[in-house]
């Protein structure tokens, strides 16, 4: 082989190592510590944990080490394969049993089981490494330890379940262990000649490998939070508006869009991700915002630039997000934040958000119940992937509530927004008096008349639509 081909060939396998190294470390960050789990599964989290951690530690040290000492860089990768290999293949390896009454679940091999069983997968790797000087010794050992590994495997029930996961995350450490092996076996000059450096030399370079790792690492992670984003959602009800924090993640603010993005589904076209009239708009469901409002979830020292996924996002629009802090033991410290869609999430552009920031900002009543909507006026729909439009709210309107202790007449503010403070808990009926022609209802909102219950010291929102 050319010189220049090997040199090429050998660099492609550094950089090539490398990228696969930080896109593990990059999953690792995003990966959540599962401390307190106490499930039964709270091992199998544990060692997926670890495995995704001693994948990326495999790939990237092989590749720093690589290019002074590929001799090095073989070792590494094949000592890093068995036990990164059990780690990822034991969580995928089992069966789902159910029961009678259809509920089901995981089922996998005891950890003993697994053990042995991956240590007689390698076994036949393993054993000839110490007859290396006797050729026919070594294949005989070889022969003799595989023939046991395949009687054994043949009367296992885990071995359909077990040894294809084990020979798939074996695979990239071979190819890569195997590569660096023969290029020093053929006598391939290293990449950069090892020369001796003092103490502090070799310190500082490995500090500062530390710190370029790092920043790639970082780059890394948040450009794979952005193409991991999702429309995917669960099947909510819709949620009603809060006035204090909900969770220790919950994030709630309002940002100025200023770059959009698209994620892996939808830049690979997923059926239904995108409309096609809408590919060549600057719309994506990934975005980069600048704060406006906070309220909380944000710290005051982190910066004023987040990274927004799961919503659909408009260039120059502001958004109201109301959004969950991305839970990874490292992407926890970044400024991303999960906005959400449909009922999940009360997340929407900042003018549609009206009874939110009011809420927000004038804080939860003083005792006693809040019942709180608008009544809008008529307006097309065009869905999710128009562009956000400002909404037309009906100044005056006037809405009758009835309950056990007669009838309460309250009107709209200059804002379109009615409010009610003080009623007494109990079931309720909301009647608009509407202009003349119109009627309120919609196939998505609850129309008049509408019934709501308020219990003690709750806020309730109701919403009209003019048609």
């Amino acid at each position: 082989m050319r010189p220049k081909l090997r040199i090429v060939l050998s660099w492609f396998a550094v950089a090539l190592g490398c990228l696969v190294g930080l896109l593990g470390l990059a999953r690792f960050g995003m990966w959540s510590v599962p401390f307190g789990e106490h499930d039964p599964g709270w091992l199998l989290s544990w060692l997926t944990f670890a495995g995704i951690g001693l994948f990326a530690m495999g790939f990237l040290v092989g590749s720093v080490v690589a290019p002074r000492y590929p001799r090095r860089a073989g070792i590494i990768f094949l000592a890093f394969l068995p036990i990164t290999a059990f780690c990822l293949a034991y969580e995928e390896s089992g069966f789902l049993v159910w029961h009678a009454d259809g509920s089901g679940w995981f089922e996998t091999p005891h950890p003993l089981t697994t053990i042995g069983l991956t240590a007689l997968f390698f076994a036949p790797f393993v054993a000839p490494l110490f007859t290396l000087h006797h050729r026919k010794r070594a294949g005989a050992m070889f022969a003799g330890v595989a023939l046991v590994a395949i009687l054994v495997f043949i009367h296992s029930r885990w071995t359909t379940v077990l040894v294809p996961h084990l020979a798939g995350y074996s695979s990239p450490f071979l190819l890569f262990g195997l590569f660096w092996l023969r290029t020093h076996k053929l006598g391939w000059p290293p990449l950069l000649q090892p020369r001796p450096r003092a103490v502090s030399r070799r310190i500082t370079a490995v500090v500062i490998t530390f710190v370029v790792v790092f920043c790639l690492d970082v780059g890394m992670t948040l450009g794979l939070s952005a193409l991991r984003s999702s429309l995917l959602t669960g099947d909510c009800a819709g949620k009603p508006p809060f006035t204090r924090p909900l969770s220790s993640r919950h994030a709630v603010f309002t940002a100025r869009v200023v770059f959009v993005g698209r994620s892996i589904a939808a830049l690979t076209g997923r059926p239904g991700m995108y409309p096609r009239e809408f590919l060549d708009q600057p719309v994506g469901d990934w975005a980069v915002g600048v704060v406006q409002e906070k309220f909380w979830g944000l710290a005051a020292w982190e910066p004023h630039v987040v990274l927004l996924t799961n919503f659909i996002y408009w260039k120059g629009e502001t958004y109201f997000i109301d959004g969950s802090r991305a839970d990874g033991w490292l992407t926890r410290i970044f400024p991303i934040v999960w906005a959400g869609i449909a009922g999940c999430s009360r997340s929407r552009p900042v003018q549609d958000a009206v009874i939110d920031l009011r809420l927000l900002r004038e804080g939860a009543p003083a005792g006693g119940t809040r019942l709180i909507g608008y009544v809008k006026q008529p307006e097309v729909l065009t869905g999710v992937f128009a562009p956000p439009t400002p909404p037309s709210f009906a100044v005056g309107a006037r809405i009758n509530v009835t309950g056990a202790t007669g009838t309460t007449t309250v009107s709209t503010d200059q804002m379109g927004v009615y409010q009610l403070d003080g009623l007494p808990p109990g079931d309720y009926l909301l009647q608009l008096v509407m202009p003349e022609n119109q009627v309120a209802g919609s196939v998505h909102v609850r129309g008049s008349p509408a019934k709501v219950h308020l219990s003690g010291g709750a806020v309730v929102e109701h919403n009209f639509h003019l048609l």
